[in-house]
């Protein structure tokens, strides 16, 4: 009897562990996705202190969560995130527009794919 109680115990950690996971990755996603799109609009609209200032936010807010994120998400998806979130300031400082704004599009596509990874779904499951 021990061992089911045991084992029930195990099973709801593991749950709780998911559960949370998925709701801090839920969190970072929607708030990077909203900086990212602040700079992307700031750039558009000519506002170039904005779109570095958001730039910077955005890269820096993403150092912090990576920290978490990478001890249970792919390292190689991060990376990717990483390296084009690094790259949105400079682009923006050298005044290379359409680029910042290409790079822009990339991080939100790759931060939607980094949360519909970990949604629990029949396509992640199997």
């Amino acid at each position: 009897m021990k061992r089911l109680w045991i084992a029930l115990a195990l099973l709801t950690l593991v749950i709780a562990t998911c559960v949370m996971g998925i709701s801090y990755t839920r969190q970072i996603t929607t708030q990077m996705t909203q900086t990212v799109e602040e700079a992307k609009a700031a750039e558009k609209r000519g506002d170039v202190n904005a779109a570095y200032q958001l730039s910077i936010t955005a890269k820096n807010n993403w150092k912090k969560a990576h920290s978490v994120l990478c001890v249970y998400m792919i390292h190689s998806d991060l990376e990717e995130i990483d390296q084009t979130l690094a790259l949105l300031p400079e682009l923006c400082l050298n005044g290379a527009k359409d680029t910042f704004l290409s790079e822009c599009d990339r991080g939100l596509t790759l931060i939607s794919s980094l949360e519909e990874s970990v949604a629990p779904s029949l396509e992640n499951v199997f």
